[in-house]
């Protein structure tokens, strides 16, 4: 009996100690695990700040409490080719190089109303490097994309009605005036 006590005790004390490594009480940051792209943790906080940029939080939740940055990370690694992921990164590489040039000082060193003057008009500019552009409409249309379809939106702001109203065997004449979706 006191042999499986031992393997018992054995068995716990080998689990817990595989498990320490893993516990980390740091503040550090645990970055996002990708498949395919390598992105440091700069790279991720900047992307954080031109999301919360985008999708500022006011009376509703913005695109960062609800992790509207993960689902464009997780879009851009599952759903892109190659030639696409790499032009997304190279223009989110020199996106901070360019802020610097043309406005003095890094994106996220801004404040609130100057990084969505520049992020307007890098939009709007024709001469901005076409990388930069298009890492910029990449961002702004997968992260409308992704709140349009959080779960808070979904649920909240634009309730979906699986049936939109009581069944009936009667046929009913549609007036074209009626709003068919109460939310439009």
């Amino acid at each position: 009996m006191k042999r499986r006590n031992a393997l018992k005790s054995l068995g716990l004390i080998t689990g817990g100690l595989m498990l320490v490594p893993s516990c980390s009480f740091l503040d550090k940051r645990t970055p996002i695990v990708l498949n395919k792209l390598k992105i440091s943790e700069e790279e991720e906080i900047l992307l954080e700040e031109i999301i919360d940029t985008m999708l500022p939080e006011t009376d509703t939740p913005g695109g960062v409490s609800l992790k509207i940055q993960n689902f464009v990370w997780v879009m851009l690694d599952d759903c892109s080719d190659t030639e696409t992921q790499n032009t997304y990164l190279a223009g989110l590489r020199s996106f901070n190089t360019t802020v610097k040039e043309n406005y003095g000082d890094d994106f996220t060193d801004l404040n609130a109303e100057e990084k969505l003057t520049v992020l307007k008009e890098m939009m709007q500019s024709e001469s901005l490097n076409p990388q930069v552009l298009s890492f910029l409409h990449t961002t702004k249309n997968t992260a409308v994309w992704g709140y349009k379809n959080s779960e808070y939106y979904m649920t909240n702001l634009m309730p979906y009605k699986l049936i939109p109203g009581a069944f009936s065997y009667k046929s009913k004449t549609i007036n074209p005036t009626d709003k068919i979706n109460i939310n439009a």
